[in-house]
C-alpha cells in the first residue's frame, strides 16, 4: 500500500486518500481533515467518534522529581 495522505476511516475498501497540500502547514493539515471528515460523512454515512483512552498518557503525567544520588549528610557509613 503506496499511499501518501489520510485515508478514509470508514470503509477499508475505500481507496480514497487525502492529500495535505504543504506538509509543513497547520492549515493545510485541517484543510485535509475537513476534506476527508465530508467525504466519510456524505459517502459513507460515518461520523468518526474519537474514544479517549484509558488512563493517563505519559505527556499528561508531572515531571518526575530528581533522585538524589549518594548519602546524605546526616546518614553515617558503614564500615566493616
Amino acid at each position: 500500500m503506496d499511499r501518501s495522505g489520510l485515508p478514509c476511516r470508514a470503509n477499508p475498501d475505500c481507496e480514497a486518500v487525502f492529500a495535505v497540500a504543504h506538509q509543513d502547514s497547520m492549515d493545510a493539515l485541517r484543510e485535509a481533515i475537513d476534506r476527508r471528515n465530508a467525504h466519510e460523512l456524505e459517502v459513507h454515512s460515518y461520523q468518526h467518534v474519537a474514544t479517549p483512552l484509558p488512563g493517563a498518557t505519559p505527556f499528561s503525567q508531572p515531571a518526575a522529581s530528581s533522585r538524589r544520588r549518594g548519602r546524605r549528610r546526616n546518614e553515617e557509613l558503614n564500615v566493616v
